[in-house]
């Protein structure tokens, strides 16, 4: 298991460069639990192109929270986000502004339905994209937290 490894392809706890992968991967094409690139994607992201479970970026699709300029998420924030459940707002989340933490909220049947539907469809494009190559990366052996086992000589 490498703490901090730098180069074109990145693997450890902290990863920068190009095609970086770790649980902190800085780098064009990103892929962690906190990643931070032009095309990010795991957990918490910021990119140009983001795809997380919360996802700040251009185009931003996150499955909890999106914010950006356009996107999707199953919550929105700033910017132009279409959030299945509604708009969240995190200052007033956290007690720092007036008013409900979560505008628009689909009230009827119908629109809960399709928020499930949408985030649904979230959470699978998520993990195809993201969620399965960050859990085999994660877990595999040789991998970011499993240490590769040790040869005798």
């Amino acid at each position: 298991m490498r703490v901090i490894d730098v180069g074109a392809q990145p693997v450890g706890l902290i990863a920068i460069g190009a095609n970086a992968t770790g649980v902190i991967a800085v780098g064009q094409l990103s892929t962690g639990v906190v990643a931070i690139g032009q095309l990010a994607r795991g957990g918490i992201v910021i990119g140009q192109l983001s795809i997380g479970v919360v996802a700040v970026g251009q185009l931003a699709v996150g499955v909890g929270w999106a914010a950006g300029m356009v996107g999707l998420g199953g919550t929105s924030g700033p910017g132009l986000i279409f959030g299945a459940f509604g708009r969240l707002f995190l200052t007033r989340l956290f007690g720092r502004g007036t008013g409900s933490a979560l505008e628009d909220a689909p009230g009827s049947p119908y629109r809960m339905a399709v928020a499930a539907i949408t985030v649904g469809f979230l959470v699978a494009l998520w993990w195809i994209a993201a969620g399965a190559s960050l859990w085999h990366d994660l877990t595999r052996t040789g991998g970011i937290l499993v240490s590769p086992p040790h040869v005798l000589r």
